[in-house]
């Protein structure tokens, strides 16, 4: 995994942007009551903003909020995988957190209904966040991580 900070920018940047692009075309598809095709480039037109304020709360925020949080559950002589999801969950808490203010401004604008609407879209997007971050963007970005890293390397 990342050894220096460039290694650190590029797997946070990567990450960001998978898991930008997909909670958008989620979000997206909650907007518009369907998921379309013309939903793949809407996302990809809108999510830029979005992009570049998450991916720098992953890198200068919730990225160290999580470890924080995540070697108060494990101990770095555990299992790695164990520390490697520890951390995931406690990167898509802070993440989500972040990134539903984000949401709900973008979808609702900043109204007296603030707090229903941002507890109803943290809990949305926490429930397709977790395992999207888990199951695939978490390991896809690993995979291509070791996989342009060790080419570099070579």
């Amino acid at each position: 995994m990342p050894k220096t900070k460039g290694e650190s920018i590029f797997f946070t940047a990567i990450t960001a942007w998978m898991m930008v692009y997909v909670m958008t075309l989620y979000n997206i598809a909650i907007a518009m009551g369907s998921f379309t095709n013309a939903a793949f480039l809407i996302a990809l037109k809108e999510m830029w903003i979005e992009y570049i304020i998450i991916a720098l709360l992953a890198y200068f925020v919730s990225g160290h909020l999580a470890k924080m949080c995540a070697f108060r559950v494990v101990q770095p002589g555990d299992r790695p995988i164990f520390i490697i999801f520890s951390i995931q969950i406690f990167t898509v808490i802070w993440q989500v957190l972040f990134a539903s203010v984000l949401g709900v401004y973008h979808g609702y604008g900043f109204t007296s209904n603030f707090l229903p609407d941002y507890l109803t879209t943290y809990c949305s997007n926490f429930v397709m966040a977790l395992p999207l971050q888990l199951i695939i963007v978490g390991p896809l970005a690993r995979l291509i991580f070791r996989t342009i890293f060790r080419r570099a390397k070579n």
